[in-house]
């Protein structure tokens, strides 16, 4: 997953396309083939294109719609499906379970599993109605919306949806060692991104294209005017990796492009 935050409106193909380890290129190495999509705001209006297919079968789509986009804030996704409710493939793949997932201004993606997702919706009230598809990310979105409308304060938000995760889990009895994998996300309002570094697996993994780092550290380059966050690094820049529990906050403020990292979860 990649996003994008520009003083300017800029094209993503760089970092989706033309990169030695683009987003495209990572999809290949990785295999993630259960879908692709796009999403980005142009004059406050939100925009998402999506396909269940795998994005290096339809490389000339993506490459046009890489080509047509010129926005502020941009996020992408390739999903690798996770099935934690073990359906079959057939179900687990279709446009509705295909990130990114929005609701009004918000737009998200996320890279991991939620084990329980059918306990969470028992918690959802209303915001079961968000929920379009099977994929257990959707799930996070909404319980996420949920907690932020209740606290109108994301870093709280994320606080109380991995506490809530917890317990959950022990109210569920269920014989499982965590509530999720990962809780890494990109996330927007349409003038700020949101990018959340946060697992309990795949500690022993690296990096897929380059190996260098941690495979669920997210990375983040940032040259004043725009700043990428990406599940990793796209190319020998310098980028910063996040450290387990850091949130970041990027904002265009005047001409600049200005951030911050939090460290949401003690």
């Amino acid at each position: 997953m990649l996003g994008i935050i520009s003083v300017k409106p800029i094209s993503p193909s760089k970092y989706l396309i033309k990169d030695e380890c683009s987003l495209l290129i990572q999809a290949v190495k990785g295999k993630q083939s259960d879908g692709w999509g796009i999403g980005y705001y142009v004059s406050n209006n939100l925009n998402v294109f999506k396909s269940p297919k795998p994005v290096y079968e339809e490389k000339d789509m993506f490459k046009t719609m890489c080509r047509k986009i010129k926005a502020n804030i941009i996020i992408a996704h390739v999903r690798k499906a996770s099935n934690p409710r073990n359906l079959p493939k057939e179900k687990l793949i279709s446009k509705e379970s295909t990130q990114p997932f929005y609701y009004k201004k918000y737009l998200f993606v996320h890279n991991g599993t939620i084990y329980i997702p059918d306990d969470v919706i028992e918690f959802l009230d209303e915001y079961k109605s968000i929920i379009r598809g099977v994929n257990d990310s959707e799930v996070y979105f909404a319980f996420l919306l949920k907690k932020l409308a209740e606290t109108e304060d994301l870093i709280k938000a994320f606080r109380e949806v991995e506490r809530d995760l917890w317990n959950i889990l022990k109210r569920s009895e269920k014989e499982i060692k965590y509530p999720y994998s990962s809780l890494n996300m990109i996330f927007s309002d349409g003038t700020k991104i949101y990018a959340l570094t946060r697992y309990l697996r795949g500690k022993s993994l690296n990096s897929i294209c380059y190996g260098d780092t941690k495979y669920y550290r997210m990375s983040y380059y940032c040259n004043g005017e725009m700043l990428i966050v990406s599940s990793e690094k796209t190319n020998r820049d310098e980028w910063r990796t996040m450290n387990n529990g850091e949130l970041l906050i990027a904002e265009k403020i005047g001409d600049k492009i200005n951030y911050r990292i939090l460290n949401v979860f003690e």
